[in-house]
């Protein structure tokens, strides 16, 4: 109701009678911009000299002036970044400042009375920032000496989002030690992939494993395998594959909300089009991915048992630890200290916010998969979801032994949690769904529930029971031949399944109301768990038998390359999408076209990326990881010979 009520008072204030669109222009441009102001200081505090005028016009010239289009949502005028960036006379440069003007400070004389003047209308740009970011934002090009409180007009600057050369950073300790780790792991690549074409081209095997463990060549051979055999569930390399590049999209169209654009009113009528679900419930994506987890814990720890692998609980957690953390310690040392040196750009301090800023105090929450506990943010935003999975993978084997033991009370436990993951986000938002306990609705959104284990669990036990029945079908002890007319029933039934999910967010999203406790309340417990029934069953049809093209298609090879990378995409896509929009120097007009092709950009580099982080550290680890802990598996090994003999 919001965002209808500023556009609505934005288009009839700039529609008004001649004589005060003019009064609104004149304010614009004489008091908040004050570009002529501005200009005259300037041109005071340079030498009038010939050089020294040319100076003080280049800056007037990449400032501000007059802002175009603000009727159609333009809250943005980026200025001429580069042009005030370059500038330098003597030992003074220019220093380019994006400042905010708050649409709630227009003075009264200038607003319609008709209106409730007490309801806030800034236009919600960098609303993920917090208030001293939002409204309109123009550019100012100044001397490098002046402090922001010697800019004339009425805009809110601050020096975060300045930027010159003669405040720029050198390399830190930090960046220094960095830099040269990632300079020890290209030099084992370089002589490993070098050794490894070496043997290649004599025809001779290597004297030990270890030595072509970061072999690009081997490794890059693993990479493109794709494999068959019938204890795989193919249909999840499809999933997974698709779910990411949803996450990815989706996080392509969310960035537009912190992004300098110029046509903001045509992204708010974006958000109300029920049509564009799809997109805004992206987020829902996520818990594909953890029916995924749920199944794959339960069905290897199944399957391991028969072979007579014994359960050794501290090797479960170490090998899980060391499977996700050493790419991830890499990344968080990237954030840490060389991310600010990637670039620059007009919204550039969005990155040192929202990444760096957070990283340096949850950087040790993150790698130990804590943060949603201990932390307001995660040093990578999206590592919330490893923090969630790493925790319920320690609580699996409460429901794993019972079941390999006791197949009737680990599914009766089974059985409870699946109760319990839609009770306990109803209550949690039932009594955490207004502002009157304290927290805004952004906090309660995130850290109760949508980043905490306790409300997400609920697709991970149903990926859990499904993981169960699949291995017990696998085995031929359930039997799976259904008719087709109740296999084309199940699959219009969970297919409406999924589509309803989806669709039912746009409720929450545009038509909810914080005094709907049932409806939100409701919402929560059922939505994503129904989304993950829907998932679950499609699966199951799939390996099952009863896939038929759907099958096929999620299970061509193509997909088992994109699974095997998936993990350094999810780590890698968010933070290049936000280089991307942070770094623009001109405005970018929102429109389905435009945003596919900058995700398509987007989605290549995060590829490419990532192809690369899969190569040089998650490849090696199970190679490093069999002789770290070689010893334990050889016992085990002669434990099964043993038992069978």
């Amino acid at each position: 109701m919001r965002s209808i009520i500023v556009l609505v008072y934005t288009l009839f204030l700039f529609s008004r009678v001649a004589c005060i669109t003019e009064d609104v222009y004149n304010y614009f441009i004489h008091e908040v911009i004050a570009s002529e102001k501005i200009r005259e200081k300037i041109r005071s505090s340079l030498p009038d000299t010939e050089e020294g005028r040319s100076v003080a016009l280049t800056m007037y010239d990449a400032s501000t002036k007059i802002p175009n289009g603000l009727v159609g949502g333009n809250y943005f005028d980026l200025g001429h970044f580069d042009e005030c960036y370059g500038i330098q006379y003597g030992d003074i440069y220019g220093k380019y400042c994006l400042g905010a003007f708050p649409f709630n400070q227009m003075p009264v004389s200038l607003r319609d009375p008709s209106v409730n003047t007490t309801i806030d209308r800034s236009p919600r740009i960098l609303e993920d920032f917090g208030d001293p970011y939002t409204g309109y934002h123009f550019a100012v090009c100044v001397p490098s000496n002046w402090s922001v409180t010697d800019i004339p007009g009425s805009l809110i600057y601050g020096e975060e989002f300045c930027y010159s050369k003669a405040t720029e950073k050198e390399l830190s300790t930090g960046a220094i030690v960095t830099i040269v780790v990632l300079g020890i792991f290209l030099v084992l690549v370089v002589a490993s992939t070098a050794f490894d074409l070496f043997l290649y081209y004599t025809k001779r095997e290597s004297p030990h494993e270890l030595f072509i463990a970061f072999s690009f060549f081997s490794n890059g051979k693993k990479l493109l395998r794709s494999t068959k055999n019938p204890d795989q569930l193919l249909c999840l390399n499809g999933i997974k594959s698709i779910s990411m590049m949803w996450i990815v999209i989706g996080h392509s169209y969310s960035g537009m909300r912190n992004s300098p654009l110029s046509n903001f009113a045509e992204l708010r009528k974006w958000m109300q089009n029920a049509a564009n679900m799809y997109m805004m419930g992206a987020t829902i994506a996520v818990d594909s991915f953890f029916v995924a987890a749920g199944l794959v814990a339960v069905y290897t720890f199944l399957k391991s048992r028969d072979k007579g692998v014994k359960f050794n609980i501290i090797l479960y957690y170490i090998h899980r630890y060391l499977r996700l953390t050493p790419v991830l310690i890499i990344l968080v040392l990237v954030h840490l200290f060389l991310l600010d040196y990637f670039g620059n750009g007009p919204l550039w301090r969005v990155v040192d916010i929202t990444l760096v800023q957070v990283c340096e105090e949850a950087w040790w929450s993150t790698i130990l998969y804590i943060t949603n506990f201990v932390q307001s943010g995660s040093c990578i935003p999206q590592t919330w979801y490893l923090t969630v999975d790493m925790q319920l993978f320690i609580l699996s084997p409460i429901v794993l032994i019972p079941l390999a033991k006791w197949p009737k009370v680990g599914l009766g436990i089974l059985g409870v949690l699946v109760a319990l993951g839609s009770f306990i986000p109803f209550i949690l938002r039932f009594t955490y769904g207004t502002e009157d306990t304290g927290l805004t609705s952004t906090e309660a959104f995130r850290y109760v529930f949508y980043y905490q284990s306790y409300t997400r669990f609920g697709p991970y036990v149903i990926g859990m029971t499904l993981g169960y029945f699949i291995y017990k079908m696998k085995k031929n002890a359930v039997k799976r031949k259904l008719q087709w007319p109740i296999v084309l029933i199940l699959w219009l039934f969970f297919l409406s399944i999924l589509v309803a999910c989806l669709y039912a967010g746009y409720w929450d999203v545009n038509l909810s109301s914080a005094d709907d406790k049932w409806g939100n309340s409701l919402f929560l417990a059922f939505d994503r768990q129904g989304w993950a029934v829907g998932v679950a069953g499609v699966i199951f049809l799939c390996v099952a038998g009863y896939g038929g093209p759907i099958d096929w298609f999620l299970s061509l090879p193509i997909f088992q390359f994109f699974t095997k990378v998936s993990y350094s995409v999810y780590l890698v896509h968010q933070t290049i999408i936000f280089c991307r929009y942070a770094a623009m120097r001109s405005l970018f007009q929102f429109s389905d076209s435009a945003v596919m092709h900058a995700f398509w950009g987007d989605f290549m580099f995060t590829l490419a990326l990532s192809i690369i982080l899969w190569l040089t550290f998650e490849s090696p680890v199970p190679v490093l990881e069999k002789y770290l802990f070689g010893s334990c598996s050889r016992k085990q090994k002669q434990n099964v010979k043993q038992s069978k003999a």
